[in-house]
This record gives structure tokens, C-alpha cells and sequence, in this order.
């Protein structure tokens, strides 16, 4: 038998055995441990985005014109018309920051921007005059903040596919034609939406998609009451 064969054969030969392996195994273990929490998303990894938005149409209520009635001939105001107003849908740019404050949760800013078209339908003309209805262009600016849940239990397609769900809140700034009248409001929102990562490494490219709703109270709306408005958003996003 080979004299260091018949050495590893006896219990001093097999604890020098044991303990040569476990030295060269700690280096290794040593050197995994310099990246351990550097795999993304991390505390501190940053997600940026931007993209296209969609919101829904919604009524922002009547207001009538009124002036005071002859008291020989009746009580109450007498109506001389009635306008009815309407934001229309509208697409629009959006663009998030979001900062990681663990491996499943972020902190994220958001901006939106769109153009939407408000009609207000004048009706019940107290002349007999015919239904006309006025458009205007808005300039709507949202600006928000969220709270988003990664769902890293329920990623697929090699943890590629990352579900979530985001709620917050907001400010609504709208401006009508020629700037003339700006109007402000508030807004919060919930949604659910899907990361689809291009890659696995340090730093990944994806396609982010969500939909949700937004209740709003405020802007340019007339009845001054709240309304829920449906979206939907598509962007490409980088994760680093």
C-alpha cells in the first residue's frame, strides 16, 4: 500500500486530512462573502423608469347660471343655463425614481405630464337657444409618491418576472389655455403592475407595467368633488 494511503488511514492521517480541506474551503467562503447583499435589488439599489400613461375620462359635474328673479313672478333663482363639463381620457408622459429600502420594498417619486381635452356641454338655455359644446386643452401636471411592495414570492421565468403592488398619494396642478387659470388638487392611488427584467446581472434593463386607479379632489373641476379615475402605464426601466 502507498505509505500516504496507509497515513490517511489512521485517525491522526484523517483529522490532517479534514483539517487541509477546511483550510482551502475558507478562502472561498471568504471571498463569497465580500458580495453577499450585493445582489440587486438590494437596500439602496435605485430603479428608474419612464414611459407612457393613460387616464380614463371622467364628469366633473354642472354649474348653472343663475341670476335673481323678478319677485312678482316667482321665488328662487331663474336658471339662464346650464353647463355640464367633461375631462376626456388622455395619454401622457410619465417618468419614477424609487430608492430600495429592502430587497421587496421602494420608496418611489413619480412626475406625469398630459394634455387632456376638457368639453363643457351649455344646455337648458333659458332663451331656447340650441345645445353647444366648448372644448379646451388642459396641461395637467401630477406629481406623487409611492410605496411599492415587490412580490419576489410570486417572481417567475427565473425570478425575471417580478409582480408588485404601489399606493400614495399626490399633487395635481392643471392649467387651462393660455395659462390663464391655474387650479390645483389632490390625489392618491393604488395599483398592481409587473417587472419583466432583460437580464440577471448588476445592473438590468425591463419593461414595467401597471394599472391601477386614482381618486381626485380638485383641478379643474367645477362641482369640486372626488373622482376615480382608471390608468394604466408602460416604461422601460433600468435597475442599478
Amino acid at each position: 500500500m502507498i505509505p500516504c494511503v496507509r497515513l490517511f488511514r489512521t485517525p491522526v492521517g484523517r483529522a490532517a486530512l479534514c483539517l487541509t480541506i477546511a483550510w482551502g474551503a475558507c478562502p472561498a467562503r471568504a471571498t463569497a462573502q465580500v458580495y453577499i447583499g450585493r445582489n440587486i435589488p438590494h437596500t439602496g439599489s435605485v430603479e428608474v423608469s419612464g414611459g407612457g400613461t393613460l387616464s380614463g375620462g371622467y364628469d366633473l359635474g354642472s354649474i348653472s347660471a343663475e341670476e335673481t328673479r323678478n319677485p312678482g313672478v316667482g321665488t328662487g333663482p331663474f336658471v339662464l343655463f346650464t353647463a355640464t363639463s367633461r375631462a376626456k381620457p388622455a395619454f401622457g408622459l410619465q417618468g419614477r425614481l424609487g430608492v430600495f429600502v429592502a430587497q421587496s420594498a421602494s420608496l418611489e417619486a413619480g412626475i406625469q405630464f398630459a394634455r387632456p381635452t376638457l368639453s363643457s356641454k351649455l344646455s337648458g338655455d333659458a332663451e331656447s337657444a340650441l345645445d353647444v359644446t366648448a372644448t379646451e386643452t388642459l396641461t395637467r401636471l401630477v406629481v406623487d409618491g409611492s410605496l411599492v411592495l415587490h412580490l419576489t414570492g410570486l417572481s417567475f421565468a427565473g425570478g425575471k418576472g417580478v409582480p408588485f403592488v404601489l399606493g400614495g398619494g399626490g399633487y395635481i396642478r392643471e392649467l387651462h389655455e393660455k395659462n390663464e387659470v391655474i387650479e390645483t388638487g389632490r390625489e392618491y392611488h393604488a395599483g398592481a403592475g409587473l417587472h419583466l427584467w432583460f437580464g440577471q446581472g448588476k445592473h438590468r434593463l425591463g419593461l414595467r407595467t401597471d394599472v391601477g386607479v386614482s381618486v381626485r379632489n380638485g383641478g379643474a373641476d367645477i362641482g369640486d368633488t372626488k373622482h376615480t379615475v382608471p390608468t394604466a402605464g408602460a416604461s422601460l426601466a433600468y435597475l442599478f
